[in-house]
């Protein structure tokens, strides 16, 4: 039995001081309610910004964020999971960091960016997601879209993983009466999302058997498109964004173990979760991700067809490059 703490925050957009005081205040909560892992979302601590600015917030793995949570577990007593904004040699990475009160770091970095974060981020060929031994078990961590996909499956399930963490930043456009493609935008990235939150994470649970951890932002906030040239087709250059939140804890027969919260607001919670530790883990060495799976995207959930449509008329009509909007690494 572990307590898992999960906090659903509201990140500020490139606002790293004011990010980490807020989840300095939610950790706290959680450890006072007795976490001993503890959950934060996808990009805490930059929050959704898909233009250049973002580029200047990009940190090394020894820096003030990565520190940051390592102070937070060794002071606290607690395993920390989330993902943050990684610069790595002249390339930039969202990268799940896991990070204990012992000291150790383990990451992983995300490989199935959507169209608009490869213009901000790097897409990772390393294959499988990530793989984390901890005190509480073998935990399987993926991010956001990463999810979505047949090799994460494969990954986790060659590994033996005891239970699954999932961290995320899914939303939608709010529809704007001046318009009319925001109502679409709208209706196609609320049903993405609503996949996201709980079809993935409860097919997970009942699939490998074992518990499912669903950690995403909440609130809303305000920002300009991805870089206007690449979007011709939409009127509006500035949108309201309004994340789902609904974040949550899925036993492996798919129950929602967090109930009684509005799954919309920011909230921590701390919720026991029984973990079977007594099958055998396989080397994670041995993990062999089938090479068709990394040629051609295979999904573990099928998402909309018009999601899948948007996103190739991007890469192939749009072609946003992510070395030309960093300005090669500037």
């Amino acid at each position: 039995m572990v307590n898992i703490g999960i906090v659903q925050m509201n990140a500020a957009p490139l606002k790293v001081n004011e990010n980490l005081i807020k989840a300095d205040a939610l950790i706290s909560q959680a450890v006072k309610d007795g976490a001993e892992l503890v959950v934060l979302p996808e990009m805490f601590n930059v929050g959704l910004f898909v233009q250049e600015q973002l580029m200047k917030l990009g940190e090394p793995l020894d820096g003030l964020t990565t520190y940051w949570l390592k102070d937070q577990a060794a002071k606290n007593k607690v395993f920390i999971i989330t993902s943050i904004y990684e610069q790595y040699e002249g390339d930039f990475y969202n990268t799940m960091v896991m990070v204990g009160y012992d000291g150790s770091l383990q990451i992983y970095r995300k490989r199935n960016p959507t169209v608009q974060e490869r213009l901000v981020w790097k897409r990772c060929d390393e294959p499988g997601p990530g793989i984390f031994d901890t005190p509480f078990g073998r935990i399987g961590g993926a991010i956001c879209f990463d999810s979505f996909f047949k090799e994460t499956y494969e990954g986790f399930k060659q590994s033996g993983v005891e239970f699954v963490i999932i961290v995320a930043l899914w939303g939608t456009f709010l529809p704007d009466i001046k318009y009319p493609d925001t109502f679409y935008f709208n209706k196609l990235l609320k049903y993405q999302s609503y996949l996201a939150s709980e079809v993935v994470p409860q097919k997970y649970a009942k699939t490998l058997e074992v518990p499912v951890v669903y950690v995403n932002q909440s609130g809303t906030i305000n920002i300009p498109m991805t870089h206007p040239r690449f979007y011709p087709m939409l009127d509006w250059k500035k949108s309201t964004y309004d994340f789902v939140g609904n974040s949550n804890i899925y036993e492996p027969s798919g129950k929602k173990l967090v109930q009684g919260l509005d799954l919309k607001a920011e909230f921590c919670t701390v919720v026991p979760v029984g973990i079977n530790q007594s099958k055998k883990r396989p080397e994670v060495s041995r993990v062999n991700i089938p090479s068709g799976y990394m040629k051609k995207k295979y999904y573990f959930v099928e998402p909309p067809f018009m999601f899948k449509l948007y996103q190739k008329l991007c890469f192939s009509g749009f072609k946003p490059k992510y070395e030309e909007m960093c300005g090669r690494h500037a």
